[in-house]
């Protein structure tokens, strides 16, 4: 088995919020809600990623044999239980995924973040991240806690 920090994940549209959060953590996590069964399974084969489902429908076909079935409908048990499953250290890589597109973000100098975040933003914050994929920007704000909280919640933090 791979590195958890390597291991490729694909999260079936079920598992919206817990691919986002995985992603946070730096977790490489494809997710689409319109993608099919078979479309999932043909790109868990295709890109080597382990399928994260709550459908025990999807688990029992041969070639979703790479799987994690998802117990819980709450995101931080269902954290919880990917983290232990894979024996993920969550700290090592954290907010350096894009949460949107899963691309990973790369620094950029507080400059360059100027004209695309909202001033109060730029003046409270130093440390700004970008998407190469979408372009989305990332800081610090808010959010953070909340992830925070996700974390303390799954007892990993």
């Amino acid at each position: 088995m791979p590195s958890a920090l390597y291991m490729k994940f694909i999260a079936d549209v079920m598992l919206g919020r817990l691919a986002k959060f995985m992603r946070i953590c730096g977790l490489d996590v494809a997710y689409d809600c319109t993608l099919s069964d078979n479309e999932i399974i043909h790109i868990s084969l295709e890109q080597e990623r382990t399928i994260l489902t709550r459908d025990t429908r999807l688990i029992e076909r041969p070639l979703a044999s790479n799987h994690l079935l998802i117990t819980s409908d709450r995101a931080a048990e269902q954290f919880r239980q990917v983290i232990d499953s894979f024996h993920i250290d969550i700290n090592r890589s954290i907010w350096t995924r894009c949460t949107v597109c899963n691309t990973p973000l790369s620094r950029i100098e507080k400059e360059d973040a100027r004209d695309l975040v909202p001033q109060y933003v730029y003046i409270r914050h130093s440390d700004f991240m970008r998407c190469d994929g979408c372009k989305k920007i990332y800081w610090k704000g808010t959010h953070v806690e909340r992830i925070r909280k996700l974390i303390y919640e799954a007892g990993l933090g």
